[in-house]
């Protein structure tokens, strides 16, 4: 659990956040419309009592807001140079306000304390990759992932991620954010998840109609993600990020294993098992819903490396294989870029006879290490 607080120079001076929490809980504490004194309970912010030269500092007034699975509190007065904060988290207090009990091992106190000057910090955070890693991006992408090299700031992520057509024209509205409510972060608070509107994607919806897809085939794009982002400790990105690409066509077709090209590797070695697609999959999707099994069906560790722009999957065992069959369990969630699974399209049109695919929960794709080869 991590507590961060914005810096004097960025839009949220003098934000305290905690993260990541479980959002479930966070949603039900929303739902119990907490009074002031229940909300500083969980989370209070005071000005260090020795500094303040008393006893016992009354709490800062602010006010508090849930955003995904982060608690914020927003002070309603500019916090003063050279004075230091203390911020006070207590995990007993939330789950009681919820009626419901604390995990094991859950910290029942967490706290943070800072001061602010007039320096600012050295910027030591950046952009390390956007995905998908493709300069052409079909029509409908559903979503882009962001990953930073620290932990960042978060709530006002829009408000430093942008979307410019061919001449520098700004794209209206072209993410979900539910009016600015909702950020995917991962636990970390390093990768950000981008997802476009899909009230704009799907064809049988209103602001589609409207308002039709953010993007179009043909153009280019640039997904520019402003230098003046604070991280989690208050200093701005070391500098600002450019993805330029290009719109191809819609991509309205199912995931089909059968397409993929599977490098199978030899017995008693620690060589890659290796998956080409005939198009990129979901970058973060494949780091999760592909796992090999041995003839047991026990999970067979190894490391797993996802390249070619999301066309190749590598894995690599942590032992030597065996010369015994396994398989690859493929999750029939895995997604292409536009959101379609192996099970169903995201978008599906009346009538659309090939809308549905397969309907278990898990493929499996057999395979054998010995000399090497590929399957046909």
């Amino acid at each position: 659990m991590t507590f961060s607080n914005g810096g004097p120079n960025g839009l949220g001076f003098g934000d305290v956040s905690v993260h990541p929490l479980d959002r479930a809980v966070l949603a039900e504490l929303e739902a119990s419309k907490p009074s002031l004194d229940d909300w500083q309970r969980i989370l209070s912010v005071r000005v260090d009592s020795t500094a303040a030269g008393e006893a016992g500092a009354l709490p800062v007034l602010g006010t508090y807001t849930v955003v995904g699975d982060t608690l914020r509190f927003r002070p309603r007065f500019r916090p003063v140079a050279s004075v230091e904060y203390t911020a006070r988290f207590d995990a007993v207090a939330l789950y009681a306000q919820v009626k419901l009990m604390p995990p094991q091992g859950l910290a029942r106190v967490t706290t943070g304390s800072w001061a602010f000057d007039s320096a600012v910090s050295m910027p030591t955070t950046f952009v390390r990759a956007v995905y998908p890693a493709s300069s052409v991006l079909p029509m409908n992408l559903l979503r882009m992932y962001v990953e930073f090299s620290a932990p960042m700031s978060s709530g006002r992520s829009y408000d430093f991620v942008k979307l410019y057509a061919d001449g520098d024209s700004l794209v209206e509205e072209p993410f979900f954010t539910a009016g600015g409510a909702v950020e995917l972060w991962d636990p970390d608070h390093t990768r950000l998840t981008i997802l476009f509107d899909p009230g704009r994607i799907k064809r049988d919806l209103k602001p589609h109609e409207e308002l039709g897809l953010p993007l179009r085939t043909g153009k280019r794009y640039r997904l520019v993600i402003d230098s003046a982002w604070r991280d989690a400790a208050g200093a701005p990105l070391v500098r600002s990020f450019v993805k330029e690409f290009s719109v191809g066509p819609q991509d309205r077709a199912l995931v089909r294993t059968a397409d993929w090209r599977m490098t199978t590797p030899g017995a008693g070695t620690r060589d890659s098992l290796v998956v080409t697609f005939p198009e990129p999959l979901d970058q973060a999707l494949l780091a999760r819903l592909l796992t090999v099994r041995d003839a047991s069906d026990a999970r067979t560790d190894g490391d797993i490396i996802v390249s070619e722009h999301a066309t190749r999957w590598a894995f690599v065992p942590r032992t030597p294989w065996n010369h015994l069959p396994y398989s690859l369990h493929v999750d029939t969630e895995l997604e292409d870029l536009a959101g379609n699974n192996l099970k169903r399209l995201f978008d599906v049109a009346p009538g659309d006879t090939a809308a549905v695919g397969v309907s278990a929960p898990v493929v499996r794709l057999p395979f054998q290490p010995g000399s090497r080869g590929q399957s046909p």
